[in-house]
């Protein structure tokens, strides 16, 4: 999952002291042994994919990189694909609770919306991996992750959708467009992992808010929230 993004190296170095726990029977209690499995089963899922690509990611590799058991896989999973998409769930949920915690209902909608973008790309930056697990190989995991990779960029759209009470003409623009939006938000994020470029995401910001904004804030006020994130960003 994506950890918050305030405390996220205290959640690593506990993630890495509880890696380090001994096979066979602790001194704590079994379901925080399990949930600890599950949890870095899921963690191995989301680096190894990332590495290797969903085809090429196996049990025994999960398994050997998570330092469990194949029975205790079995135990939790009963394939890699279930695994991929407990991941990919985990991940999207965790990342729903970063927006709600960092983003001000309050705020005006072009305001939300440069928010949104910004802890996205934040977000992707700082965990490359889970990024790609959700935007690239979501779409080569089978039927079922194509199918929530599609359920989490429609999950999007109904905010985009508020921004239409500002065009005027927003009854000529098409049923899709927020889908589209969003889709096309991926697919850039999409080139750069691919390329390895995740550190220069940040980057994408005033394109990205151009592209969402202008068809709702015609084209001279998406420049201008894009600029003025963009000098906010380089302050």
């Amino acid at each position: 999952m994506f950890w918050y993004l305030a405390g996220m190296a205290d959640s690593r170095s506990l993630s890495e002291r509880l890696a380090k726990l001994p096979p066979g029977r602790h001194l704590v209690p079994r379901d925080f042994v399990t949930q600890n499995q599950r949890e870095r089963m899921l963690l191995a899922t989301a680096e190894l994919v990332a590495e290797r690509g969903y085809q090429k990611t196996t049990i025994e590799l999960i398994a050997k990189t998570a330092r469990v058991a194949l029975t205790t896989f079995y135990e939790q999973f009963s394939s890699k694909e279930e695994c991929f998409l407990a991941a990919f769930d985990e991940t999207v949920a965790s990342a729903a609770e970063v927006f709600v915690e960092l983003i001000d209902p309050s705020q005006p909608w072009a305001d939300r919306v440069t928010a949104g973008i910004e802890v996205l790309l934040e977000m992707v930056t700082r965990e490359p991996a889970r990024a790609k697990l959700c935007i690239v190989e979501a779409q080569a995991a089978g039927g079922a992750a194509l199918a929530r990779y599609q359920a989490m960029l429609e999950s999007v759209a109904p905010r985009l959708r508020e921004g239409r009470e500002f065009n005027p003409r927003s009854a000529r623009l098409p049923d899709g467009l927020e889908v589209a939006i969003v889709g096309g938000l991926a697919w850039l994020i999409h080139q750069r992992l691919l390329a390895g470029e995740a550190d220069d995401l940040k980057a994408l910001l005033p394109e990205m808010l151009q592209v969402t904004l202008t068809p709702y804030l015609g084209e001279v006020e998406a420049s201008r929230v894009a600029d003025a994130a963009q000098a906010r960003a380089a302050a």
